[in-house]
């Protein structure tokens, strides 16, 4: 009776050894079936689209914009012209590349750079990629009067 208690309890030990490996195997299964389909999707993520000219959509480059103000300062020395917007749309700074920098007026005459002077109306024509920002032209509008306001003392 002992020997037939025995050899039960070692198909019960063997039946459950069995089970929880069968158990184990299909927690696994789901984890090593999804690295392949991950690794797949990781390296089609870097992959450049082949449509011809969907990458000019997708990376547009530069974009060419305007800004209307007044001349705060030009620092020929540093490569900088400061500029005053109008109706309060704040000062912004543009690096210069003379050599790139078309200045003309409102008629079509051609100025030299170093003609602007603070208190100039102008309107400036740059291409923006990112945060740097390159003036192609210069158009001056008027050559202001402004005054400047005083506090009284």
């Amino acid at each position: 009776m002992r020997f037939i208690h025995n050899l039960h309890m070692t198909r019960l030990h063997r039946a459950g050894v069995i089970l929880s490996f069968f158990t184990g195997f299909l927690l696994i299964l789901p984890v090593l079936l999804s690295l392949p389909l991950a690794a797949t999707l990781a390296a089609q993520e870097g992959h450049a689209p082949k449509v011809p000219g969907l990458d000019r959509i997708i990376n547009p480059g530069p974009s060419r914009q305007a800004f209307t103000g007044v001349v705060n300062s030009l620092d020929l020395k540093n490569d900088v012209l400061n500029v005053d917007g109008v109706s309060g749309s704040g000062t912004e700074i543009f690096p210069l590349k003379k050599k790139k920098v078309h200045v003309v007026t409102a008629d079509g005459d051609k100025v030299k750079l170093e003609k602007l002077k603070p208190g100039t109306n102008v309107l400036v024509y740059y291409e923006q990629s990112g945060d740097r920002k390159t003036i192609t032209d210069i158009v001056v509008l008027t050559a202001s009067s402004v005054k400047k306001k005083t506090s009284p003392m």
